[in-house]
């Protein structure tokens, strides 16, 4: 390492933490060499089903049930529901190395050769999910559900093509632990519903369990450890080695699953907040952890597993973070990133996987709460936070406020991952506006992450966000470099959220984003059941730029009343008819402009953005009230 790069790594992190890195870093490269020189060994194991289905009904109710027979009869045709993609066909024996959108290969060579972001308008993530082989699950359940050959049959099918085409260590399958993980559970899961095997399948069960044993053996030379960061990646690892250990039986298992069950409750309290909140600052990747939680959960309670109170309790503390940001349909606001990423499809994203991009969202939550509630024994009154005038998740940096049928998620979140901010948008003092189960006002959402630099760009700048903008900067600063798709700044750090109670309940917050112009903004948000009130104060001095947005939902159409003045205003057509009006001391100019959002990944819909800008001298107040019948 240079002197420059030292340098730049003693202003992130203390030399000890340096040290400990690089040891680790030599550790692994050791294992990693080791299973490339000797392969994973003669399977010692056997496999065993844990009843981890035994205790959940879900998926053999009749509307599950016809969601999950329609699902596997896409499957039977070569066409697989991926993520926002709609349902591409791929044929009954899909390409595994292959982005089906751009149309680009990776080679099957060894994978530590193979470059998995190239801009070139590929994106690993399409082979990735298909991979994950979370559609296997689907096909096991209708056998188990309907005992029609057709689906184990197919499902054999697959996975045994599977296995030849993506032998270890070779291709982009094999490229990092947390897909393998994930495959891991996938196949785990789905041996379990086939269970049992007949003696005519007994060769496909051991070659199923070498599979597996090489999956547990390759995550434990790649893991993704660090002792200078550690986020879901590496959590993924540990769940996928907890249940690959549950289910996997002989020498050394049992010290196995100890080993990585307490691996998995650490992390999961290092990586969340008091409040339950995941730290990265995404609600897309709340649900993933949460469900990892609750997986593991299940595993290890399965397998007789001592369950640590603290690990139970945040997990209750998780849910009821879900819980507090969900609308009255279960669906939970896009904040930050959010890649569809799942250990097990639910039951929503079966059901909504063939209908039109939208009419789906990622995040529809509601089953997943169930289970959580059923298996942690969440107490009757869970849901009572979210019927409160507002709610206030201190450590997320989150307030929900009430009012009616209306509510608003305003956002103050610090950068995840402690200021790395790998999955957090410059999102600071944004909101999201809801009447009943629509969003009026709504975030940008992820359209994609390396398949365009630009497009990954915009949707996590200040712009494409329901927040004030100066200068045309961004709050936090976003690298130029496509190499950095998953780092920024860390410029605007956020206040805590302040709530007054009284005749009416307010939320306020600042952040200093705009520091390095001597400029600080700051928003208090206001709600009844007829109105939002915001009021953006923002204090320093010289005449700025100031640009206020609101991103507005695919369902919602604005059209312009007065453009120009100190006061102007519009109307918002929709499911209800609200009319928007905002003033501000010097001259105002509303415009519509074009937008684009995402709600399932892969997926862009079209939608309108309301466009305020004024130039100001500052100190400077702008106050916007929206109102609805």
């Amino acid at each position: 390492m240079s002197l420059r790069k030292l340098a730049s790594a003693l202003d992130q992190d203390p030399l000890p933490i340096l040290m400990g890195e690089a040891a680790w870093r030599g550790v692994r490269a050791t294992r990693k060499r080791r299973l490339q020189l000797m392969g994973p060994g003669a399977c010692r194991v056997s496999f065993h089903p844990i009843g981890y289905y035994e205790s959940q009904t879900q998926f053999g109710c009749d509307r599950s049930r016809a969601a999950i027979l329609a699902y596997a009869e896409t499957i039977l045709r070569g066409e697989y529901p991926l993520m926002g993609y709609g349902s591409p066909r791929l044929g009954v024996e899909p390409d595994w190395h292959c982005d089906w959108v751009s149309g680009k290969h990776w080679p099957l060579e060894a994978s530590e050769k193979i470059k998995i972001v190239r801009h070139d308008g590929s994106d690993v993530k399409a082979p990735w999910e298909l991979s994950r082989l979370q559609f296997g699950l689907v096909l096991a359940k209708a056998w188990a559900l309907t005992g029609q050959a057709k689906y184990r049959e197919s499902l054999r099918s697959l996975l045994t093509q599977w296995i030849e085409k993506n032998p270890l260590g070779k291709g982009v399958n094999w490229t990092i632990a947390m897909e393998a993980a994930l495959r891991g559970i996938s196949l785990c899961l789905t041996m379990e519903l086939l269970w049992p095997f007949t003696t005519e399948e007994r060769p496909w069960l051991d070659q199923m369990t070498a599979s597996l044993w090489e999956h547990l053996r390759f995550i434990e030379a790649h893991s993704e450890y660090s002792f200078r960061l550690r986020s879901n990646h590496y959590l993924s690892n540990m769940v996928g080695l907890t249940t690959l250990s549950a289910y996997l039986r002989g020498p050394g298992q049992q010290g196995r699953l100890r080993k990585y069950a307490r691996a998995v409750q650490r992390e999961v309290l290092l990586q969340t907040y008091a409040d339950g909140g995941d730290g990265e600052a995404s609600t897309g990747y709340h649900v993933l952890v949460a469900q990892m939680g609750l997986h593991s959960f299940m595993v290890q309670q399965r397998s007789g597993g001592t369950i640590a109170p603290a690990f139970e309790a945040r997990l209750r503390r998780m849910f009821a973070w879900i819980a507090t940001l969900a609308d009255d349909a279960g669906k939970l606001p896009h904040l930050g990133d959010c890649d569809n990423g799942r250990i097990e499809l639910l039951p929503e994203d079966i059901a909504q996987a063939t209908r039109p991009a939208f009419q789906q969202h990622s995040l529809r939550t509601g089953s997943l709460y169930a289970l959580a509630s059923h298996l942690l024994q969440l107490p009757a009154g869970a849901g009572e936070e979210a019927q409160k005038p507002i709610s206030l998740l201190r450590e997320s940096g989150l307030a929900v406020l009430r009012a009616g049928d209306a509510s608003v998620v305003f956002s103050a979140m610090p950068n995840g991952l402690g200021g790395k901010g790998s999955h957090t948008h410059c999102d600071k003092l944004s909101v999201v506006l809801r009447l009943g189960v629509n969003e009026v006002f709504c975030d940008s959402g992820s359209r994609c992450y390396t398949r365009s630099a630009d497009r990954r760009n915009l949707d996590r700048s200040t712009q494409a966000h329901n927040t004030l903008a100066i200068d045309g900067a961004d709050q936090n600063t976003i690298p130029s470099d496509p190499q950095m798709l998953f780092q920024c700044g860390n410029e605007a750090a956020v206040s805590d959220i302040t709530i007054t109670q009284g005749y009416e309940i307010s939320a306020r917050a600042s952040h200093e984003g705009y520091a390095r112009l001597g400029i600080r903004h700051q928003r208090t948000v206001q709600l009844s059941e007829q109105w939002l009130l915001l009021t953006d104060e923002v204090s320093g001095a010289a005449r700025h730029s100031l640009d206020l947005r609101f991103v507005l939902g695919p369902e919602w159409r604005a059209s312009s009343e007065v453009s120009s003045g100190e006061t102007v205003s519009c109307v918002i057509a929709g499911p209800r008819r609200l009319t928007l009006v905002c003033e501000t001391e010097s001259g105002l100019a509303l415009s519509i402009l074009p937008a684009e959002i995402s709600r399932e990944y892969g997926a862009g819909l079209p939608a309108s953005c309301i466009l305020i800008h004024t130039t100001a001298r500052l100190p400077a107040k702008l106050r916007t009230r929206v109102q609805w019948d």
